[in-house]
């Protein structure tokens, strides 16, 4: 008789089982360990870079940062100010271009969003104050750039242009301490196609949008000129609308928001618009400090890979971990917020004869109330209770 042989095996031993298991659970978590940090080193090799260049720079500082696991914000009697800047950068414009002896030269763009995000680091609480873009200021000068004045909004453009030391951020960081009394300890200066793409990486914003709007004269992108192959002088110009409610926004919509200078409903000035954009600010910072965007390695990646030259700042390597607790501890429910409007009783509007037909706004009694009101908000005095 034969035997035909069924390829049945003996069953492995206990120990052979136990053996095959670890190795599948090794395989299994090493795969996983694999993913994990390809998606951190994907996510963060930006700061990687940065780490690098600083160590090259000034290797005894960052070393000693590391060992000393962080630094501290910088920070005057228990306040650190941050100056927010939007400059009127169209996507078709450059930031710079070859100029006729063959060296570039930068464009210089003006500052129409100025905003001071003010953080308390006992309370944690929050205040913006906004600076309209037609304030008269003195300009400080250096180099052979002289002393001059002229709109708060041509500050940074002056700085970049003519590289004032630090640059138009730096610039406009001075001047704003000189006439309003307050440090800023660090800025921010965005252009209009980093705004949009920092929205959109955060999946939008909610805004609440205190009542309904018409602009018939929103600007059109790349159609400043009117050249819009026969499509006549109105191709300038789109109907926006928005209504009164929450509301939310892409990063073109939030832009659009923010931007308006010719809406209907008591939102046509510039002082309209800079309240729009304390909403759009406060709205951004929530939605970005939320614990699970500041622990999105992939929205972190796409915020600053995708910015490029769209955003400028003048953080080093050492405020990033005490930046990060700030975020985390700041608390958004509610803001104070300022605008230093004729409306808010501290400016107004002289004569454009004064100044050349020029519209501006100055204080009505001198910097020096300036500074006082503006000290007086960020830390109001407390009554005690009889």
């Amino acid at each position: 008789m034969r035997y035909i042989d069924l390829g049945v095996q003996p069953l492995p031993s206990l120990e052979k089982r136990k053996r095959k298991r670890k190795k599948i659970i090794l395989l299994a978590g090493s795969a996983v360990a694999a993913v994990i940090v390809g998606i951190f080193v994907y996510a963060f090799y930006w700061p990687l870079s940065a780490i690098v260049s600083e160590i090259l720079k000034n290797p005894g500082t960052v070393l000693s940062y590391f060992k000393e696991r962080g630094g501290k914000l910088e920070s005057t009697n228990g306040r650190t100010n941050f100056l927010i800047l939007g400059i009127d950068k169209k996507a078709n414009v450059p930031y710079t271009y070859l100029g006729p002896s063959g060296k570039q030269v930068k464009n210089g763009f003006l500052s129409d969003t100025i905003i001071i995000a003010s953080f308390d680091l006992i309370t944690k609480k929050t205040s913006l104050i906004s600076i309209p873009r037609d304030t008269w200021v003195s300009i400080p000068g250096w180099n052979d750039f002289p002393e001059t004045e002229g709109k708060i909004n041509s500050v940074y453009s002056l700085g970049d242009t003519y590289n004032y030391p630090g640059g138009g951020l730096k610039l406009a960081e001075k001047v704003i301490t000189s006439h309003l009394g307050i440090p800023i300890h660090y800025g921010v200066r965005v252009d209009f196609e980093g705004f949009k793409k920092s929205v959109d990486t955060l999946d939008g914003i909610d805004v609440t949008v205190e009542k309904s709007f018409d602009d018939f004269a929103y600007p059109v992108d790349g159609k400043e000129t009117g050249d819009c192959l026969g499509g006549g002088f109105n191709c300038r110009y789109e109907h926006i609308h928005f209504d009164e409610g929450l509301q939310h926004m892409d990063g073109a919509t939030a832009l659009k928001f923010a931007r308006s200078r010719t809406g209907t409903n008591g939102e046509g000035s510039d002082f309209a618009r800079a309240r729009r954009q304390q909403k759009v600010i406060q709205a951004f910072l929530k939605k970005a400090i939320a614990v699970k965007n500041l622990l999105d390695p992939i929205k972190i990646h796409k915020l600053f890979n995708n910015l490029g030259n769209s955003i400028e700042t003048d953080f080093d390597l050492a405020s990033l971990p005490p930046l990060l607790k700030l975020a985390k501890n700041a608390k958004l429910d509610k803001f104070k917020t300022l605008v230093l409007e004729p409306a808010s009783g501290l400016m107004y509007h002289p004569s454009e004869d004064t100044y050349g037909g020029a519209y501006v706004i100055v204080p009505k009694n001198g910097w020096g109330e300036i500074k006082l009101k503006v000290r007086e908000f960020l830390t109001p005095k407390v009554t005690k209770k009889k």
